[in-house]
């Protein structure tokens, strides 16, 4: 399979939200609703509608958009956006029941949480930018439990029933998985930093196996570490390809057993820590890719996120990572 399409392809994915939604939305009202009055009755009839999403307080908006069939975070630089998470708030919102009605005084709202200095908005619009929903969001009350909510154009508040406390920060909405790989699946390693240091399987183990006489051996700790580095890594963030430095600081080109190869460039940005891309010049069918990886770590573990395919942006990853890889060969003293 040609990797651009297999790009494209894990891309599409990010944008059934709707989709993924109507797995969990069947058209029926649960029994938990049947006695009870729904803070958005219309709820399923709205929700094939929605183009935009915005979360929004004071101190700034996360703004996802339908672009194309994908579900982007257009105030991140169109990167794909959690759909799970997405999904999983949107369930509340539907979900929720009106408990009861609480105040309609301006001055009495910052004790629920719905002041202006603290409250989140959440926005819905259709594709033609018209606004379908808009409603105000406070605290969860724990001891109910219950969130305070108001519409955005009305005074009266309300306790619901379900947890609809979210975040504006766009990060909060990034898929932040990246890969899991396990020991066992590495078929070599070639590091390229001051030196050129191989390490490739022979008789079962991975081996420094282009030592020349004047260095001394690698540690089995770490080449053990070093393919183990692909273990459960997640990202914290991410910029554009286009703003990293012109040169990597270390380069690192990994082969799996099935013949998948990808190529790790690592930058080192002042005060903006390791940052990582991930070029894969082969994938195998036979990877197991897809927006979320499970905690597998059974070192036989093969998995990689769809976000690991992007091929325009960068990810700020652990130091250790960097670390791990940066293997410096020492000289032999007399």
């Amino acid at each position: 399979m040609l990797i651009k399409n297999l790009k494209i392809l894990l891309l599409l994915s990010f944008g059934f939200l709707v989709l993924a939604l109507g797995l969990f939305f069947d058209g029926k009202t649960s029994s938990s609703n049947s006695s009870s009055e729904l803070l958005f009755p219309t709820f399923n009839e709205v929700l094939p509608q929605i183009a935009y999403i915005e979360f929004s307080n004071k101190n700034g908006k996360s703004v996802i958009e339908n672009i194309d069939d994908q579900w982007l975070i257009s105030t991140s630089d169109n990167f794909p956006a959690n759909t799970e998470l997405l999904s999983r708030f949107f369930i509340q919102l539907r979900e929720a029941n009106i408990i009861d009605a609480k105040t309609n005084r301006e001055d009495l709202f910052y004790k629920l949480g719905l002041d202006q200095d603290n409250k989140m908005q959440l926005l819905l619009k259709d594709k033609e930018n018209v606004s379908l929903y808009s409603l105000d969001i406070g605290i969860y009350n724990y001891n109910i439990p219950g969130t305070y909510v108001k519409a955005s154009d009305s005074n009266q508040s309300y306790i619901v029933s379900t947890n609809l406390s979210a975040d504006v920060s766009d990060f909060y909405w990034t898929p932040t998985d990246l890969l899991n790989i396990g020991k066992s699946q590495i078929q070599s390693i070639q590091i390229y930093n001051s030196n050129m240091i191989n390490l490739s399987m022979s008789d079962g183990s991975l081996i420094h196996n282009n030592l020349t006489s004047q260095f001394n051996k690698i540690s089995e700790d770490k080449i053990s570490d070093s393919q183990n580095s692909l273990t459960d890594l997640q990202h914290n963030g991410f910029i554009k390809r286009l703003d990293l430095p012109r040169s990597s600081n270390l380069k690192a080109r990994f082969t799996l057993k099935n013949g998948t190869l990808l190529l790790v460039n690592f930058y080192e940005i002042e005060g903006k820590g390791i940052h990582a891309t991930f070029d894969w010049n082969y994938i195998n069918d036979d990877l197991q890719i897809s927006k979320f990886i499970d905690p597998i770590l059974d070192g036989n573990q093969i998995q990689v996120s769809s976000i690991a395919l992007l091929d325009n942006f960068a990810f700020s990853v652990p130091q250790i990572f960097f670390d791990t890889l940066n293997i410096k060969l020492r000289e032999k003293t007399e």
